[in-house]
């Protein structure tokens, strides 16, 4: 990467669903040889995937300054509430290749998030907002 970086080809470079530690070695091993470092993390981010960015990457920022980009606010459509009745035939899930996505939506975990998010729609309407937009901005609550 510190070719492509010399080169003018791109600015910086960044990590996508890497562990703290694979992220910690590649710091390491950047510096030891010279080379330049991963600046962020790009790290799904939602209602029910919080421990990461909120735990893991805060101490990296502070340790060695590695940011956060998140992704997937809505958790691949499960927040949208279009999956609390099962996979509709014309949506993503359905598709073959997103059967992992459909198996995520009818495990027993997928079955508990859809009753959490039901358990927050009363929330949502009291605030005077729909479900997708408290799980966008549920930080701020």
């Amino acid at each position: 990467m510190t070719h492509v970086i010399n080169q003018g080809m791109a600015m910086y470079w960044g990590t996508s669903r890497w562990s703290a530690m694979e992220i910690m070695e590649a710091y390491s091993v950047a510096r030891q040889f010279n080379m330049i470092p991963p600046v962020c993390e790009q790290a799904e981010y939602h209602l029910f995937q919080r421990e990461k960015v909120e735990v893991q990457l805060p101490e990296l920022y502070h340790k060695i300054g590695v940011g956060a980009m998140t992704w997937s606010p809505l958790a691949c459509g499960i927040i949208s509430g279009k999956y609390g009745n099962g996979v509709p035939e014309s949506s993503r899930a359905s598709l073959k290749c997103y059967q992992w996505l459909k198996e995520r939506i009818v495990s027993e975990e997928g079955r508990k998030q859809q009753n959490k998010l039901k358990d927050l729609s009363p929330i949502a309407e009291r605030l005077g907002c729909t479900l997708p937009q408290l799980a966008v901005d549920f930080k701020k609550c």
